[in-house]
C-alpha cells in the first residue's frame, strides 16, 4: 500500500493532523474553542486536545488569556518578554541570563534584555523603556527593595504583568530563594565544621547582609544563625554580629580586611555571607590573613562559578555555598511567564529548590568542577 498512510508512503500522519488543526484557524483572528477544532479537522476532542497541547508548546497556537478558545500564533509576532537583569557584571546574573535566552528560543519568546547594574535609577530607567516598548511581560530582577513598588506601579498601570526574581515587588508573582531554608541549609554546615573540628567552641559568628535588598534576602541570615544554633545550642548572641554589604567581592575584602583582621588568628570564627561574591572576598583575606579552616569557616549563598572554584582550593575557608542552580532559573520562568500570559493560574511564590554544595559533593550536580 503507498497512499498517504500507508506503510511506504512519504507522509507522517501525526504531523498531517497537527497540519489539519492549525489549518482550522482560516483567518488571522479567529478564536476557536477545542470542540470547533476537532470538528473542523476531523479528529476526537481528547487527540485535539493533545495535539493542542503539544502546539501551544511549542509555540504555535495560544489558549486565549481567561477563555477557553485558542489563537494560531503568527510565528513572525512572538511574545515580547522584557528581562531586567540585575548586573551583567555578576556571574549569578549572566547564568540566569543564559538559562532564559535558551529557554525563550526552546518556547518562541523574544526575550529583550536591558541591565540594571545593580542600581536604582537605571533600574528606573529600564521599568520606563519596557513600559515605552509595550513589552507583553516583564521579568525583573533587582535587588534595591526602595524603588521595588515603584517599578511595580509602572508595570501596574501599563498593564504589563511582571515576575520578580529574588527580591519581591508589588504586582509581582515571586520566584527564587527560600531564603531562610537556604540560610538554614548554610548555618547546619558552619556549625557541623565548629563542632566536627572545633569541638564546638565559636568565639565569632560573623553575618554578611545585602542591605538595601529589604528584609526577605536577611531571612537568609536568620536562617544561618538557627542553623548553627542548631548543632550549637550554647552559642552566645553576644558572639553573634551583623555587617552591611552590597554583596559584590570588594565588599568581602572590605570587611576581611576591617573586621576579620581584628580577630585574633586562634579564635575560631564562622562567616554567613548573604551571597558569594562576598563569601569569596572573605575567603582571599584570609588566606592574606594566615586563617586556615582550622580556626575560620565561611558559608556562602547560590555557588556561583568563582565561589565552586574557591571551595576546590584546598588551602581555602570557604567550606560550601547553597546552591541556587540560576543556569536552570530560565526553564522554570519561560513556561510561567506562559501560564500567566495564557491567564492560567499561578502560584503567588514559587521557590527554587537548595542543595549546599562543598568540595564534597559538588562533582555530582557540577561534573566539570
Amino acid at each position: 500500500m503507498s497512499g498517504i498512510n500507508g506503510e511506504n508512503s512519504p507522509y507522517i500522519n501525526v504531523v498531517m493532523k497537527a497540519l489539519d488543526v492549525l489549518d482550522t484557524f482560516q483567518r488571522q483572528e479567529d478564536e476557536l474553542s477545542l470542540t470547533e477544532i476537532a470538528t473542523r479537522a476531523n479528529l476526537s476532542p481528547s487527540y485535539a486536545y493533545r495535539l493542542l497541547q503539544t502546539l501551544e508548546h511549542k509555540g504555535w497556537v495560544r489558549r486565549q488569556p481567561g477563555t477557553k478558545k485558542y489563537h494560531r500564533i503568527n510565528r513572525t509576532q512572538r511574545y515580547r518578554v522584557g528581562f531586567a537583569m540585575q548586573w551583567g557584571r555578576l556571574e549569578f546574573s549572566r547564568d540566569v541570563l543564559q538559562g532564559l535566552e535558551e529557554a525563550a528560543k526552546r518556547h518562541g519568546v523574544q526575550l529583550i534584555v536591558a541591565d540594571n547594574e545593580n542600581d536604582e535609577v537605571a533600574a528606573l530607567d529600564n521599568a520606563e523603556l519596557f513600559v515605552r516598548q509595550g513589552v507583553d511581560f516583564v521579568i525583573e530582577f533587582q535587588v534595591n527593595e526602595r524603588v521595588a513598588p515603584v517599578i511595580g506601579h509602572k508595570f501596574a498601570e501599563a498593564h504589563i504583568p511582571c515576575l520578580a526574581i529574588d527580591i519581591p515587588q508589588p504586582g509581582a508573582v515571586f520566584f527564587g530563594a527560600d531564603n531562610y531554608r537556604a540560610g538554614l541549609l548554610a548555618g547546619r554546615a558552619l556549625g557541623r565544621h565548629a563542632r566536627d573540628h572545633w569541638g564546638g567552641k565559636i568565639d565569632q559568628v560573623l553575618l554578611l547582609e545585602l542591605s538595601q535588598a529589604g528584609p526577605l534576602p536577611r531571612a537568609r541570615l536568620t536562617g544561618a544563625l538557627h542553623g548553627i544554633q542548631e548543632v550549637v545550642p550554647d552559642l552566645p548572641e553576644s558572639r553573634v554580629s551583623y555587617h552591611s554589604s552590597t554583596g559584590t567581592i570588594e565588599e568581602g575584602l572590605r570587611i576581611a580586611r576591617t573586621v576579620l583582621a581584628g580577630i585574633p588568628r586562634n579564635s575560631s570564627v564562622l562567616i554567613s555571607s548573604v551571597t558569594d561574591p562576598s563569601a569569596v572576598g572573605v575567603a582571599q583575606i584570609c588566606r592574606e590573613l594566615n586563617r586556615t579552616s582550622q580556626n575560620t569557616a565561611i558559608a556562602g549563598q547560590a555557588a556561583t562559578p568563582a565561589s565552586r572554584a574557591e571551595m576546590l582550593n584546598p588551602h581555602t575557608c570557604l567550606i560550601g555555598s547553597v546552591g541556587f542552580f540560576p543556569e536552570k532559573y530560565g526553564e522554570q520562568i519561560i513556561p510561567l511567564v506562559l501560564k500567566i500570559l495564557a491567564g492560567e493560574a499561578v502560584p503567588p511564590m514559587v521557590h527554587i529548590q537548595h542543595v549546599f554544595l562543598s568540595a564534597e559533593n559538588l562533582a555530582e550536580y557540577y561534573p566539570a568542577g
